[in-house]
């Protein structure tokens, strides 16, 4: 039924590229509180738009932003498909640094410009114009579309509503469109993803900012302290000096190294972040440091002062922000609890240390190539490519997965349209028309292989 229908054939440019602008002009900054309006707003044109596809919806509550279920009954006795997406976005800072306003799309040529154009509201729309491709017809399999808005802030209200939408959740496969491939012309299946745990560290010193030659020598300097304490995360060869923070790392066997391709272009690296390869453990090549090894990094370090021209001051307090990225057999708390402990039995005085650990955390998963499910998204994306995946692995982390996997029982399925130079997370966030086209051409032919397994 599906194998010959393409985006531009059933709605045509324009009616995409309105979708899209609708789509990214709800300002939904799940790390901002105040922006649950415009949550709520958000989730209102989903519903509308997913009730005209002919899809019953649910809107479930907790104490963040509403989450979306939609679901579109397929053919009897087809499996079931869920599919995740999430319609929050990063904050858009450094505001001065964007093209145009991050919440009003641009449309130059091929590519469209909004925060959220790739990640995720770019590659959720695919998804919505497909379950809009089925309306009238029976689906080869049954679809369930999830999509929340609080993945960029550690998913706190859907990770509480597991439990008691498990049966709503249900489904043969659980795929989630959230991630990418590393070049525009192959596309990849991800099988698998690192985890996360956040903290931030707080020194504090003096009661208030002191002046720097009154006081400097003679007390001790909130700043100095954390830096000095930061650089004691890392040896000089680039791996992480926390005591115990390898024990649970195990690397893949070699027959699963063998199925990766862990080649990377420095070339292609430089050209869109400006920087060679550096940093991490310099024992192992830059594609293992990214998707089979932990990393340590600091996100942001603040304390003092920070304008034009001198202010002669050492600050009452200084922080910095911490992320781990963590592999498969490591646990996010046991993890955080070592870094925590470095840190504080480091603390000089005159200091008094405080790290916080965030809620949010989130285990490395990790999916077989052999799932009747990769075999179709695999089948479905040589017949719309013109080539067979590449199978990789992503450094970034998606802290529901492997709950979400658990709590819908379905085998796992990653994948996306995104590309490294997207600039997501960052100013002048973008896709392209072509490759959400691809998309949509992808999870249709998937949704017809899949519903031929039985």
């Amino acid at each position: 039924m599906f194998n010959e229908v393409f985006m531009r054939h059933l709605f045509g440019r324009d009616a995409v590229e309105k979708m899209f602008s609708d789509y990214v002009s709800f300002r939904t900054v799940s790390s901002d509180p105040t922006a649950l309006p415009e949550h709520e707003k958000c989730v209102a044109w989903l519903q509308a738009t997913l009730q005209s596809c002919g899809a019953s919806v649910e809107i479930w509550r907790g104490e963040g932003a509403p989450i979306l279920l939609a679901t579109l009954p397929g053919r009897p006795g087809s499996p079931t498909l869920l599919i995740y997406n999430h319609y929050d976005v990063q904050p858009v800072d450094p505001i001065a640094e964007w093209r145009t306003d991050p919440f009003k799309a641009e449309i130059a040529g091929d590519l469209l410009y909004a925060r959220g154009a790739q990640d995720n509201k770019g590659q959720s729309l695919f998804a919505l114009l497909a379950l809009k491709a089925m309306q009238g017809t029976l689906p080869p399999c049954h679809i369930k579309l999830l999509i929340e808005g609080e993945e960029e802030n550690g998913s706190t209200s859907l990770l509480k509503l597991l439990q008691e939408k498990k049966e709503a959740l249900q489904a043969d496969h659980t795929m989630i469109i959230d991630v990418g491939m590393r070049k525009r012309s192959i596309p990849a299946i991800t099988l698998g993803m690192r985890g996360i745990v956040a903290l931030t560290v707080t020194f504090r010193g003096p009661s208030t900012d002191l002046h720097s030659g009154l006081y400097g020598g003679i007390i001790e300097n909130p700043l100095h302290a954390l830096v000095n304490v930061l650089a004691s995360l890392h040896a000089e060869d680039g791996s992480i000096g926390v005591s115990g923070f390898y024990n649970q790392v195990v690397m893949p066997s070699q027959e699963e190294l063998s199925l990766l391709n862990l080649t990377a272009d420095e070339a292609d690296f430089t050209h869109i972040t400006g920087q060679p390869f550096g940093g991490g453990e310099r024992l192992f090549s830059p594609t293992v440091r990214n998707w089979l090894r932990p990393t340590l990094e600091l996100n942001g370090i603040h304390g003092g002062y920070g304008g034009p021209g001198s202010k002669t001051v050492i600050p009452k307090e200084a922080v910095a922000k911490i992320t781990c990225r963590l592999v498969p057999n490591q646990d996010p708390q046991q993890v955080a609890e070592l870094v925590k402990a470095h840190i504080l039995k480091r603390v000089p005085r005159g200091i008094v240390g405080e790290v916080v650990i965030h809620k949010g955390m989130g285990k490395a998963v990790r999916t077989s190539p052999n799932t009747s499910g990769v075999h179709a998204l695999a089948q479905a994306m040589e017949k719309v490519w013109g080539t067979p995946p590449e199978y990789i692995l992503d450094g970034a982390s998606i802290p529901i997965a492997p709950l979400l996997q658990e709590a819908s029982g379905g085998e796992l399925l990653a994948w996306g349209i995104g590309l490294p130079s997207d600039n997501i997370h960052a100013p002048n966030e973008h896709i392209d028309f072509a490759r959400i086209e691809k998309g949509f051409d992808t999870l249709l032919s998937t949704i017809e292989f899949l519903g031929d397994l039985r």
